[in-house]
């Protein structure tokens, strides 16, 4: 259920967000495609790269992991098992996720952003409208529908999620998924 509710939400926001800031840089092609690049990983495949971020080793030697490396740089004193974090174990699985599908969700809202007529944002201008108004009043009740379509399909690749947790968990310390059930 967790996974559910919070990956399909957090992988739009981020989509949202990115497919926004984007659209106003100078090199928008190359940030766009440094975001997508993690598509073209398999699940097990960013699992692994994922695992080495989270590795801890004996406080005595360095931290190849970079999340402990930093964790033990700014004053950490032991460094910490991520993946057997009860609760928030779960959340560190799903940033693998959220780092293969952001990608995915900003490509197809950055299509429905530019798909927005500029004469509504332009009269939006017109009108007095602040950016923010602008975006939520006028750009993303435009694209509500990609919004919608977006998230479903997170959603229906949350519920197939298997390979990440089988690759990093096996399921122990509370991150069994509904796929990872039916397997064992």
């Amino acid at each position: 259920l967790i996974w559910v509710v919070f990956a399909p939400s957090i992988v739009t926001a981020l989509g949202l967000i990115f497919a926004v800031l984007t659209e106003r840089v100078a090199w928008s092609t190359a940030f766009k495609v440094a975001i997508f690049m993690p598509m073209a990983i398999s699940f097990v495949g960013a699992s692994v790269i994922w695992k080495l971020i989270y590795d801890a080793r004996p406080a005595d030697q360095d931290q190849i992991g970079i999340l402990n490396a930093l964790y033990m740089f700014f004053g950490g004193t032991e460094p910490q098992q991520w993946l057997q974090i009860p609760f928030w174990n779960s959340f560190f699985l799903m940033a693998v996720l959220v780092w293969i599908q952001a990608g995915f969700a900003m490509v197809i809202l950055s299509a429905a952003l530019r798909g927005i007529p500029e004469e509504t944002i332009e009269a939006a201008i017109l009108d007095g409208a602040n950016p923010f108004q602008i975006f939520f009043k006028i750009k993303v009740p435009q694209i509500a529908g990609t919004i919608v379509v977006v998230w479903t399909t997170i959603t229906i690749t949350v519920l197939k999620v298997f390979d990440i947790v089988l690759a990093m968990t096996n399921g122990q310390w509370d991150t069994q998924v509904l796929a990872n059930l039916m397997y064992s």
